[in-house]
């Protein structure tokens, strides 16, 4: 995986690639960042709305925080983006994960 610093620079020249915004997310959640990475997780879908898995760890950084209600809020829109996309993976571990929640 490339380095915080090797994203953000290929993110200056293409601002709104999901994958990078998404690694970048990732990154900042893996050091226990969870604001930050919600603000990336946020660009990611953004830039692209079927980025499931973006909210599934955007889900988990709101979780981290104690902010329940915002983390199912984010786990129904990413079912919407998973059914929307027939993603049966997301679709199946995003109704775990929010029925764990529940």
């Amino acid at each position: 995986m490339p380095t915080r610093q090797q994203i953000q620079k290929l993110l200056t020249l293409e601002p709104n690639d999901p994958f990078m915004l998404y690694a970048l997310a990732i990154d900042h959640a893996k050091e226990s960042e969870h604001e930050s990475a919600i603000e990336y997780f946020d660009k990611t879908i953004a830039a692209d709305p079927d980025y499931v898995y973006a909210y599934f760890h955007q889900a988990r950084s709101y979780e981290a925080l104690d902010r329940i209600e915002e983390a199912k809020s984010t786990l129904d829109t990413g079912l919407e983006a998973a059914k929307r996309t027939n993603d049966a993976k997301g679709i199946s571990e995003i109704t775990s994960y929010r029925t764990m929640l529940a």
